[in-house]
């Protein structure tokens, strides 16, 4: 897997993540609303966003494994375990410390994803054969034998 594919997986997953992470907070404000029926939706979206954030930090891991910035992936593992915690909070019960949590990890992921959508792609390499010649004309020269 090249840097260019890790960083794409990583944007794609991040965009899903984020996505997932905003329709947390509707659930969660259209049940504090008094729509007691999102809470149930909310649990099982919660524990969908954790699968979504764990896929992230693999995909966070095989950036940094290719040359790519080093700083994703701690903080991606950081979200993991944050939603881990998040969940325990929820099924104890303990609305303060989750919806505190959850404004952290959401202005978190809000960071990340800004972080991991500025971050520039490599230029795609060109594959050539060493006989064919190069678009601007010259031919391709292969590497001597040593």
């Amino acid at each position: 897997m090249t840097l260019r594919l890790s960083l794409l997986s990583l944007r794609i997953t991040m965009v899903f993540q984020s996505l997932l992470m905003l329709a947390q907070v509707a659930l969660a404000a259209g049940f504090l609303g008094g729509h007691f029926d999102m809470l149930a939706l909310h649990g099982t979206l919660g524990r969908v966003l954790t699968v979504a954030t764990l896929l992230t930090a693999i995909a966070a891991f095989f950036v940094r494994r290719q040359g790519g910035p080093k700083s994703i992936f701690p903080v991606a593992v950081v979200l993991v375990v944050a939603l881990v915690g998040q969940i325990a909070l929820g099924l104890a019960h303990s609305v303060t410390a989750h919806v505190l949590l959850g404004v952290i990890l959401v202005s978190a992921g809000a960071v990340l994803t800004q972080r991991v959508m500025t971050t520039p792609l490599p230029a795609k390499a060109q594959a050539q054969a060493p006989d064919v010649p190069a678009r601007d004309g010259s031919a391709v020269q292969p590497e001597p034998v040593k």
